[in-house]
């Protein structure tokens, strides 16, 4: 390399941070300094000297001068009896940063939960692909936990639901927390990568699934509700099937069906034939796929397992009487079904039936 080239080069490193000498010196007056690494290395120095002046001047600051939005979530209970908790964390730019958001759920599920988000020190990624794009990202340590800060008598109570399985999904990565003492749950920390220009104010979303288990006393109310129907006690209703090869029947409860289906409440009281006969003619329906419909408004299941076979018939029963929620299991069991054999078909009577979640999914199958 010519002297004086070389010269020019290093009165430019004079201006430079004491880093970037280091660069330049180590190339020999006789070896061409590569330029594509120098420029690497000024953006990486250039990020992180500007992430330790930032971590400097807060420092010494108290965080209650710096303090994080609160975070809003909202809670919604699903039918399954599970409750999702959906918000967004806002931490600082401090080092360790820890938010909290404290909820309720229902009677069933007592108590106040606290959920906690824990921020700890980060740390520059630097990967090779991300010098040669110019971009830098810096790995954050994340821990989540969960406190039910209702007292320990309550908690144990078998009147009250109890939290059967915890987790989470930050950027629809799925975190399990476990549980570590009594009414608390706590996830392993796992990285989270976020670029140099949200460490100031990183907005960090967040679900959280809480699945609680049936007390003593719901199951056993369930299964006095399923033995009424099942063993046909006290029936003050009965079922006929002009679809049946022989004469065949089954029983059932008004003040049950008409709770459980606006259209047996209809039936049962406006007045109509079968409010004075308490008989029934059900047409269009097969004697096996009513007596899973009656047998799913008692015990919120069916007798037997969801198939190929019987989910659509069932949905159409569940359609005609108003049962929300069976034609909920229908679907999503259906949704599960979907092959390339059968994907023409479900995308027809999806069709006939208005299930729209049903048809998109069969026209990207």
């Amino acid at each position: 390399m010519d002297i004086r080239l070389w010269k020019q080069i290093a009165n430019v490193a004079e201006k430079r941070n004491p880093g970037e000498k280091d660069i330049i010196r180590r190339c020999h007056p006789n070896q061409q300094p590569g330029l594509d690494l120098l420029a690497r290395e000024r953006i990486r120095l250039r990020v992180e000297q500007q992430a330790r002046e930032r971590l400097a001047n807060t420092a010494a600051l108290s965080p209650e001068k710096h303090p994080s939005p609160v975070p809003d979530f909202q809670v919604t209970e699903l039918d399954d009896g599970s409750f999702k908790i959906q918000g967004t964390f806002n931490t600082t730019e401090y080092e360790t940063s820890r938010q909290e958001v404290k909820f309720k759920l229902n009677d069933i599920c007592p108590g106040l939960f606290s959920f906690h988000l824990s921020r700890t020190s980060y740390q520059p990624n630097q990967l090779g692909a991300d010098c040669e794009t110019s971009s830098f990202s810096f790995e954050v340590m994340v821990e989540l936990s969960l406190e039910n800060m209702s007292s320990c008598s309550v908690c144990s109570e078998d009147s009250y639901r109890k939290p059967t399985a915890v987790w989470a999904s930050i950027n629809t990565q799925k975190i399990v927390l476990e549980p570590f003492s009594p009414g608390q749950w706590k996830s392993a920390k796992m990285p989270l990568v976020s670029p140099p220009s949200e460490l100031q104010q990183m907005k960090i979303p967040c679900v959280l699934w809480i699945n609680f288990s049936r007390t003593y006393g719901e199951m056993n109310a369930q299964m006095q509700f399923v033995s009424l129907y099942v063993n046909q006690l006290n029936c003050d209703v009965t079922f006929h099937f002009d679809t049946a090869e022989k004469d065949e029947s089954i029983g059932g409860h008004v003040n049950i069906l008409s709770v459980r289906s606006s259209v047996f409440a209809a039936m049962f009281q406006s007045g109509m034939q079968e409010t004075n006969t308490r008989k029934v003619c059900i047409k269009n329906i097969k004697p096996d796929i009513f007596k899973q419909l009656l047998h799913y408004i008692y015990s919120g299941q069916t007798s037997s397992k969801l198939s190929e076979e019987n989910a659509q018939p069932l949905f159409v029963a569940a359609d005609m009487y108003d049962v929300d929620d069976l034609k909920y299991e229908c679907v999503r069991f259906l949704l599960s079904c979907i092959t390339l054999e059968n994907a023409i078909n479900l995308m027809a009577w999806a069709h006939v039936h208005s299930i729209d979640s049903l048809k998109e999914a069969t026209l990207i199958s």
